[in-house]
């Protein structure tokens, strides 16, 4: 098996969507291939580990624990618990972590029967057969590709000394809410791979539904403002309306929170780009019916952190067969 991974690697090319930016945490240009006894599967939300005891030809032992996508996208992918039972033989291709010399992301699983599997599913595989929609309403996926996920960020430029200050504070590495399973911006849940999202009336209210760290929305479809004393918190109040076919969502209320949580900044630590108390966002839904597929559109508004207005945040899916799992948000080791 091993001497197979190795030739793999040459011709295998690297795709990762991760839930967390994958940049930041591994290097693509320093590939592993790892064969050993799998210790444990952990079956874990957002990130999965499968901790491997290696063995190299001089009788070296290494423990290696590498992360992937969540336990939900793998085990939709075809990468269940019952391959990655403790004391199987496994082949593992994938990056090596930045910082952890014994840690990398996997995205290939060889097993001891010659199955080659892919943690983004089959490659080329069809997707099922689309159901038409009319409205915006149903279970969606995103489509992914072409969304740099770290790097540079326009807005970072047009932050005030306030909301330079916030940023400066903010450690990427440790302070990002997914790593206390708490939800995120929503524009960062708009934004989740491999997990979709429903779009359902309830009574005279619309709530969406994020399986990415069970995210949950109620879009207020009967008011004109916040009820008065309403907390803030970190997907804020929404309150919407119908124009024609468009659902309308104008968000307020919001705490601080993290718009990307990785941001290159030229000569300087790695920073994130943050959103203040006074965001006001305004969403726009809508179904391309010629194209099947429903359209997002965000305009931000953060007059007290940034100089400027955000430029519009645009997001298309597909319709989905798939039903809203828990996703059951493990917290994460931290290191």
């Amino acid at each position: 098996m091993k001497k197979f991974i190795i030739a793999a690697l040459g011709v295998l090319p690297i795709q990762v969507f991760a839930h967390h930016s994958f940049a930041p945490h591994f290097d693509a240009d320093k590939p592993v291939s790892i064969t050993g006894t799998i210790i444990e599967y952990e079956k874990r939300n957002p990130h999965a580990y499968l901790n491997i005891r290696a063995e190299d030809a001089d009788g070296r032992v290494t423990e290696w624990r590498c992360e992937s996508h969540g336990f939900t996208q793998l085990s939709r992918n075809g990468i269940t618990p019952e391959m990655l039972a403790p004391g199987a033989m496994v082949g593992i291709t994938g990056s090596q972590h930045r910082r952890d010399p014994n840690m990398c992301f996997f995205d290939k699983v060889f097993l001891a029967d010659g199955r080659e599997l892919d943690v983004n599913g089959p490659r080329g595989q069809q997707q099922n057969s689309e159901e038409q929609r009319d409205s915006i309403f149903g279970t969606w996926m995103l489509i992914p590709g072409g969304f740099a996920t770290s790097g540079p960020q326009f807005m970072m430029d047009y932050l005030n000394e306030n909301g330079r200050a916030a940023v400066l504070k903010y450690n990427p590495f440790t302070d990002d809410p997914t790593y206390r399973c708490e939800p995120v911006a929503i524009r960062r849940t708009w934004g989740a791979p491999g997990t979709p999202l429903s779009i359902t009336r309830e009574g005279s209210d619309v709530v969406i539904r994020h399986e990415w760290m069970d995210a949950v929305r109620v879009v207020h479809m009967n008011e004109d403002a916040p009820p008065a004393g309403t907390e803030p918190s970190i997907l804020g109040y929404s309150i919407g309306h119908f124009e024609g076919d468009v659902l309308v969502i104008e968000t307020t209320l919001y705490t601080e929170g993290v718009l990307n949580q990785f941001v290159v900044v030229e000569g300087e630590p790695m920073r994130g780009l943050l959103h203040s108390d006074k965001l006001r966002t305004v969403e726009r839904l809508s179904v391309d019916r010629e194209r099947n597929r429903l359209v997002m559109s965000m305009d931000h508004f953060d007059p007290a952190w940034y100089t400027r207005d955000f430029p519009n945040y645009t997001r298309e899916y597909r319709p989905s067969d798939l039903s809203i799992e828990p996703f059951g948000c493990i917290p994460e080791q931290l290191k």
